[in-house]
């Protein structure tokens, strides 16, 4: 009884142990769902914050364009005064002793009169009513306008307009060259706001940059100023526009609050919207000035210290949007726990089924892993190449039959065994470090290996290729037979192309040994050009043949002591382009063909036979033309003598830039300095 027994409490223990574990992801996955939603939560209330911060910052960018555009018409209007020639010329004038008095009066008179012109029209000046209501205060309570001298004694005023000294902004050096300054606002005598706006008046014929007196407007700061901190539209009963002004005691606030502090309160505080008058443009959340939290950005006003700043009480802006947040939050949560409960229900009544339906699967699968095991492996032997795969710690997991027949072994007993306890320390050594580099790099290394083993040559192709968890695939490829014939057929076209060249020089002594020298010059620059080795074989070995075409030019000529005639030299200068033609069809392994077509064309494109320029004038090919013109100014000829290696030099470097790449002609001179010819 109990032997039949325990199979089946084995078997129920297990079953309870998977339904634990079941139960546990089940609760995993749950709590890793609601921490989904409160990071979505969170998430969504930052992005909330961040389209208020948008909308905050759109608002404010449109009053602060308002608040500069007021100031700039100021000072368009200021500007305006200060270029008048009437009050340039009455300044210049009052300086001149012989000038009657009453000239100068009737003047005055008529730029009163233009001040108050412009008062009016600016607004400066304060109605009547005012003026009367305010007569007994020691500071102005009226605007206007007036003109002062160099010194700041009043010369003219607007009517109606007092003018109290004192109240005289310190304007900066800069006013000196032009411009208008914007004071900070100040109360006047009633307690509004008042600013005041100071140009200089420069000379008429710019004979001095000093002013020669000032231009001055006092301007209450009234409605249609507040008007340019309304938004048009404004529907957010908790949003603020209004401006601060930098101060000695801290900032202040300069535009009026229905529900905020006074006018020219001080604003304070590490994190209140004070800050803003130091950092703006800015934006973030701030202490108001209610001391309540709110969403608030800011803006610098140019030309003055004034920083507008629009703010929004944070509990109220974000309120609509953290309910539906929470709403949502709360619906999500719901539908991770009735999911929940669905799926332990759903589980609870269909495990068996899932553990029959499952052990069936698995054994179908691993019958289909043999199965295809079996195939991979022989597909593996059916190819000449060596192919392996490690795991992270280089141990075989894999490999053909050709991988392991120098080792002796059958490809099965090398499985889960080192590299080096196969293959030997002194083969295993280079495929250990080049699996090393493909782990840290997961990138394929491709390597060739040419050695020599007991008096044999062997070359190597391998390809390190990494695979999944650390592991890696190698395949190698045997080289040898294809590296040794191309090494041949190398050779042989070497040797074909000495005895091409020493048919040349034989037949012009003053060219004997010319090719050589180009061709040892032209290997010497592409390597100091640090070329590829094709590019450099190409270049050496075009200089070699460029002279193959004069093979059909008449001795006589070759030789010549005196000038050759036009028909003579076209024979010459063609041979090079003979010499291409007569090697078009030889597989070289470089542009070798493409080189000597190129050796005539010139940088500019002004060359033949082609006249190209730029990009397309081949490296090899500026070098072997260089080269070859290097050794002729160096090399006696029947009409001339040889040329020193610094003559010859003095001469090639102005063609630099026009005939041949700079970097072409560096190549010659390091070459020639580091070698000679």
């Amino acid at each position: 009884m109990s032997a039949s027994a325990d199979p089946i409490v084995r078997d129920r223990r297990r079953m309870r142990r998977r339904a634990g574990l079941a139960l546990a992801a089940l609760l995993t996955v749950a709590a890793a769902a609601i921490v989904a939603i409160l990071f979505y939560a969170a998430s969504e209330r930052e992005r909330l914050i961040e389209q208020w911060q948008v909308r905050l910052g759109i608002v404010a960018d449109s009053r602060k364009a308002a608040v500069e555009g007021w100031l700039d018409h100021r000072r368009g209007e200021l500007l305006r005064l200060s270029r008048n020639r009437a009050i340039q010329y009455y300044l210049i004038d009052l300086t001149d002793p012989d000038l009657p008095p009453e000239a100068l009066d009737s003047r005055r008179r008529y730029i009163e009169e233009l001040l108050g012109l412009e008062a009016e029209r600016g607004g400066y000046a304060t109605p009547q009513s005012e003026i009367a209501r305010n007569a007994d205060l020691d500071t102005p309570a009226t605007g206007g306008v007036a003109v002062l001298d160099a010194d700041l004694q009043v010369i003219a005023l607007s009517p109606g307009m007092s003018f109290v000294k004192g109240i005289m902004p310190a304007a900066p050096p800069e006013l000196l060259q032009g411009g208008v300054f914007v004071s900070p606002v100040y109360p006047a005598g009633d307690g509004e706001r008042m600013v005041t706006f100071l140009a200089p008046v420069l000379s008429p014929d710019g004979g001095t940059e000093a002013g020669i007196g000032y231009v001055v407007a006092f301007r209450r700061l009234g409605d249609d100023f507040d008007a340019t901190l309304r938004q048009p539209g404004e529907v957010l009963r908790e949003a603020r526009t209004y401006l601060l002004e930098s101060a000695e005691g801290g900032p202040r606030l300069i535009s009026p609050l229905e529900d905020g502090p006074p006018l020219f309160a001080a604003v304070s505080g590490a994190e209140s919207v004070a800050t803003l008058t130091a950092t703006a443009p800015a934006s973030g959340t701030y202490r108001g000035l209610s001391g309540r939290e709110v969403l608030a950005t800011g803006r610098g006003i140019a030309g003055t210290g004034w920083t507008l700043v629009r703010s929004v009480d944070r509990e109220a802006a974000l309120a609509e949007g953290v309910q539906r947040i929470q709403v949502i939050a709360g619906a999500l949560m719901l539908v991770v726990l009735l999911v929940g409960v669905t799926v332990v229900a759903v589980w609870r009544n269909a495990i068996s089924d899932r553990l029959a339906a499952a052990a069936s699967d698995l054994s179908e699968a691993l019958a289909e892993s043999r199965r295809l095991g079996r195939l991979l492996k022989n597909l593996a032997d059916a190819v000449p190449n060596s192919i392996v795969a490690v795991g992270p710690d280089d141990r075989i997991l894999f490999g053909n039959t050709p991988a392991f027949e120098g080792a002796g072994i059958d490809a099965a007993e090398a499985e889960g065994k080192p590299i080096a306890s196969i293959f030997g320390p002194a083969v295993a050594t280079p495929l250990v470090q080049a699996n090393a580099r493909v782990r840290q790099d997961n990138e394929i290394v491709h390597e060739i290996d040419d050695t020599e083993i007991e008096g044999r040559r062997r070359v190597v192709r391998r390809f390190h290729v990494p695979l999944d968890a650390g592991g890696v695939l190698m395949v190698a490829e045997d080289m040898t037979e294809i590296v040794q014939e191309r090494e041949r057929r190398a050779a042989q076209l070497d040797a074909l192309v000495d005895v091409l060249v020493n048919l040349i020089d034989a037949r012009d002594r003053y060219a004997a040994n010319h090719s050589q020298r180009v061709a040892h010059l032209s290997r010497r620059m592409a390597e100091e050009m640090k070329l590829e080795p094709a590019m450099v074989h190409a270049a050496e070995t075009a200089a070699r043949l460029m002279n193959l075409g004069k093979l059909g030019i008449d001795p006589a000529i070759l030789t010549k002591s005196g000038d050759l005639t036009e028909d003579e030299l076209a024979l010459v200068r063609d041979s090079i382009l003979h010499s291409a033609d007569l090697v078009a069809n030889i597989d070289f392994e470089g542009p070798v063909v493409e080189t000597l077509r190129q050796l005539q064309e010139r940088l500019d494109g002004s060359g033949r036979p082609a006249g190209i320029s730029g990009p397309d004038f081949l490296q090899p090919a500026q070098i072997v033309s260089l080269a070859n013109a290097y050794v002729a100014l160096i090399s006696e000829r029947a009409h001339r003598a040889a040329r020193t290696t610094s003559q010859a030099l003095d001469q090639l470097w102005p063609q630099a830039g026009k005939v041949w790449d700079r970097q072409v002609v560096a190549a010659l001179v390091q070459a020639v300095e580091r070698g000679g010819d």
